[in-house]
């Protein structure tokens, strides 16, 4: 363990997920309440640039973002960075740990982040037990291929959709709330790899949406003014 590792107890609770705020609204809470012998969960500040995971190496642990955010990417054969999702708080990385045995991509915070570290071992063995952490799993698991089908509809769409549907896609998150405003720390680069455009032609698309009144851009801030017509533009 690293020393940006902490291993999270309570021995009132014997719940290493009691003190936390978030506990109630995340995996790792729902992973460890009614236990009592709770699995280990590890709180684990990263640092910018720094990965969770490579490809191919063994997964073995899900990753909860409690706050910052993180990027997933696989490399092309010619070595171009192909960017295949972000995390934001509550999110989850490294959901293929709940049924493979090897990451797919490379998982790497785009800022100073703060993740808590589940046991897929453990993840796997509470779905089998309780039927409301297999559905809170799966639904996670049923957001990303929601969101991966998206990536293959938006290559026919024009810019501003694919942008609109992005947002809308990151405001619902993999909880399934609808949030009014975000941050966006992702850079315009890897938005526009994500997006498969340029970066200004996403620049010129969140103008578009500025100036049409659906959304107010303060720096990463963005706030959704009118959410019908970002969904209907989506």
């Amino acid at each position: 363990m690293s020393h940006a590792d902490t291993t999270v107890s309570s021995d009132a609770a014997n719940n290493p997920c009691s003190d936390c705020a978030r506990a109630g609204h995340c995996l790792g809470g729902a992973l460890t309440a009614d236990s009592l012998h709770p699995p280990q969960v590890v709180r684990r500040v990263v640092a910018k640039g720094e990965h969770l995971y490579h490809a191919g190496d063994p997964a073995d642990t899900l990753y909860v973002i409690r706050g910052g955010a993180t990027k997933t990417y696989v490399c092309s054969s010619d070595g171009e960075e192909e960017v295949r999702g972000f995390q934001l708080a509550n999110d989850a990385a490294g959901l293929e740990s709940v049924c493979d045995r090897s990451y797919h991509t490379n998982a790497v915070a785009l800022s100073r982040s703060w993740v808590c570290k589940l046991p897929a071992a453990a993840v796997r063995e509470k779905m089998t037990r309780s039927p409301s952490f297999r559905d809170r799993v799966l639904s996670k698991l049923c957001h990303e291929f929601e969101r991966l089908y998206g990536m293959l509809h938006r290559g026919r769409c024009a810019a501003d959709q694919r942008v609109a549907d992005f947002l809308v896609t990151q405001l619902r998150g993999q909880d399934g709330d609808i949030r009014s405003e975000i941050d966006l720390p992702m850079s315009r680069t890897d938005l526009a790899r994500y997006l498969g455009l340029t970066t200004e032609t996403v620049s010129r698309a969140f103008t578009r949406l500025q100036e049409r009144g659906v959304l107010k851009r303060r720096g990463a801030h963005c706030e959704i003014v009118n959410p019908a017509a970002l969904q209907a533009l989506s």
